[in-house]
């Protein structure tokens, strides 16, 4: 590469994205490192339990509609009076369904009849968190339209840093309810930043949007809802029915330690998708454009991916040990099954999957949330009946691997018909 070609990446944020995206995922690695050492196995089961219920309510945070307002601000790039329009209309839409999701949890936490009882009061402690994560949800998706790149990592930094110190001095002085009260606490600290640092704007009353321009943007809201929510979807489906079928604290520890680090590592795809989405969006029409740089981001990932799998699939037992303790050398099964899954996340069905979002194609990518979500149900529950949590790790795989070429297929044919009618 020439110096040139990285001094155009580093003055558009590309290295501060991928810098900072590396970066949040080594302090939410070190989070939970410290965590697992901090608080009892039973404690931390707990808490995985309670957060588990709540990370599944809220992937319909605001029904999807930052990644909307990221996808039409792209678009029209250069129209900053749109995007204000489009992100004003957001946040009063996406704080509106977030009300209802928080009511949601409320209910749940006080009349639901949990396995694991405990966990009853850390929902309720969590209802309001949707108000607060949705403020930042759309703050981000103007930055990254805006190619506010630096900005953008700078902002998600520090929350992840909020984060991790609070988390741990919360963890030390109220267990698990400290890691509660974390989320909050970053969430205040990083709303106000938006508000003061970042000069954001969201409920003015006379940004407005017409019927013809609402209806593409909830549109894509409720695509990208679903497309987005697929990959955390998996992980949080294998808890809530291990949940169900083996009721453990100690087991739903042990599953959550063996996807942290492979969890973790999706970030690397996440961030060069997160670097490159506006400009697929703002190329959309040029097929042959996407078809050529397509080409080149699954080559390099693909190469990247595939040797960062065989690394954590054989080194599996001594990272475990190192990183989480001897007394979770019970999830390496888990953990070298979640490698692999990696590869197939990473290579293919992250890059893909958000890729066909800015091509507008919604209803294919609804179709791959159906047949997906279906095999995931389908899945979760014949092999973790059989096998427990390893077979929770397969039925991760498999729907990975569904999505992947179903996600992947359709983006390629897409950009060849593209490029041979041009």
């Amino acid at each position: 590469m020439s110096t040139e070609k990285i001094k155009k990446l580093f003055s558009s944020g590309f290295f501060h994205i991928i810098g900072s995206s590396a970066v949040n995922k080594i302090i939410s690695f070190l989070s939970s490192f410290v965590l697992v050492r901090i608080l009892t196995k039973s404690e931390y089961g707990t808490y995985t339990y309670a957060w588990n219920i709540y990370s599944l309510l809220v992937l319909m945070s605001g029904m999807g509609i930052d990644s909307a307002v990221l996808q039409m601000m792209s678009e029209r790039s250069g129209d900053e009076q749109y995007g204000k329009r489009i992100s004003a209309f957001g946040m009063r839409f996406g704080l509106a369904v977030n009300f209802f999701l928080s009511l949601l949890i409320l209910f749940i936490g006080l009349f639901a009849d949990l396995k694991i009882a405990a966990a009853r009061g850390l929902l309720i402690m969590l209802c309001a968190l949707p108000l607060l994560q949705v403020l930042i949800n759309i703050a981000s998706a103007n930055l990254r339209a805006t190619r506010k790149n630096k900005e953008y990592a700078g902002l998600m930094l520090i929350n992840s840093i909020l984060i991790l110190v609070f988390s741990v001095m919360g963890s030390i002085i109220f267990r698990e309810t400290g890691m509660v009260l974390a989320q909050y606490c970053a969430c205040l600290i990083s709303v106000l930043l938006c508000l003061f640092f970042y000069k954001a704007v969201w409920l003015r009353a006379d940004r407005t949007l017409d019927r013809e321009e609402r209806t593409p943007l909830l549109k894509i809201a409720f695509i990208s809802m679903l497309n987005n929510s697929l990959a955390q979807l998996m992980y949080l489906l294998d808890v809530f029915v291990l949940g169900i079928v083996d009721p453990q604290e100690t087991i739903l520890a042990s599953y959550k330690v063996a996807t942290v680090i492979p969890t973790a590592l999706t970030f690397i795809p996440a961030s060069l998708v997160i670097y490159i989405y506006p400009y697929f969006a703002q190329h959309k029409d040029d097929k042959k454009w996407c078809m050529q740089h397509y080409k080149k981001l699954i080559t390099a990932f693909g190469i990247f991916n595939l040797a960062v799998s065989l690394i954590m699939f054989l080194l599996a037992p001594f990272i475990v040990r190192i990183v989480f303790g001897k007394q979770y050398l019970d999830c390496v099964t888990v953990f070298r099954l979640l490698s692999i899954n990696y590869f197939f996340s990473g290579t293919f069905r992250i890059i893909s999957g958000n890729l066909l979002v800015t091509q507008r194609k919604l209803k294919f990518n609804l179709l791959v949330v159906v047949v997906s979500s279906s095999f995931n149900i389908l899945f979760d529950w014949i092999f973790i009946k059989q096998w427990g949590s390893v077979g929770a790790a397969i039925a991760t795989i498999g729907v990975v691997f569904i999505s992947s070429v179903m996600s992947t297929s359709y983006l390629v044919c897409t950009f060849r018909k593209g490029s041979s009618s041009e």
